[in-house]
């Protein structure tokens, strides 16, 4: 049942400190609903996060790929702008007018400017040995999904400043693979690539407290835009969901 893939997160773990506790099943998790409002074909790609501008949601396109504008009223790609190096995974804005891009095999985050038609990186921080994934701007802080690949995969919730300074570091062990986030102002969404789950997590409390199966198999890129959810898949259209 989807209920019990419902978990709460314990204390969290910070660099240099104890321990995380291990997760444990939230009695209060309830499984939601998520009606598909539309679908917008989306060109052949391998489609990370997405980022929603407030007009057009944003496709980060890995393994070579461009990042794409897309209309979400025609579906129209309107721009195809070039990442900083080679496997970008997702993009987010912070509040003065820069973006966070985190790329795969650079093991690296890059606060960047868009400069004509490409990123231009104008800071970055390494996370290495691990792999980041999705990111996304809360307002006051930025939150990035790390790997470390080894003897089983460690995924992380890793929660930095403006600055990309490293505050605490959350285990995440009950989502497996956990790919992209997004921020609905209130609370984060992390999706699952290997169970095509969404998670909704209260940050603050750390507590998962609802999921729902994504429409789009291999779920990667999520983003909110006030009113609806998009989501796409590594090779899925986009789309756009009433959650409740």
């Amino acid at each position: 049942m989807l209920l019990a893939l419902c978990v709460l997160f314990g204390p969290t773990a910070v660099f240099g400190g104890a321990q995380p506790a291990r997760l444990q099943k939230a009695a209060d998790c309830k499984p939601l609903s998520a009606k598909v409002v539309r679908k917008i074909p989306l060109p052949e790609g391998y489609h990370e996060g997405l980022f929603y501008d407030g007009e057009a949601i944003w496709v980060a396109n890995g393994n070579g790929g461009k990042i794409w504008v897309v209309d979400i009223v025609s579906g129209a790609v309107r721009a195809a702008i070039k990442p900083i190096s080679n496997f970008v995974e997702s993009l987010t804005r912070s509040g003065d007018d820069a973006y966070y891009s985190t790329e795969w095999f650079d093991k690296k985050i890059y606060k960047a400017r868009v400069i004509g038609n490409r990123l231009e990186s104008e800071d970055a921080s390494s996370v290495a040995p691990d792999f980041p994934a999705g990111a996304v701007w809360t307002g006051e802080r930025l939150y990035v999904i790390t790997w470390r690949r080894g003897l089983g995969t460690k995924f992380s919730l890793v929660e930095m400043d403006r600055q990309m300074k490293v505050l605490r570091k959350i285990s995440i062990d009950k989502i497996q693979e956990p790919s992209q986030l997004a921020w609905d102002g209130k609370y984060m969404w992390i999706t699952s690539w290997y169970n095509s789950m969404v998670y909704k997590v209260d940050v603050d409390k750390l507590r998962i407290i609802g999921a729902f199966r994504s429409p789009a198999p291999k779920a990667t890129g999520i983003a909110w835009d006030g009113k609806y959810m998009w989501l796409v898949g590594t090779y899925s259209d986009l789309y756009q969901l009433e959650v409740k």
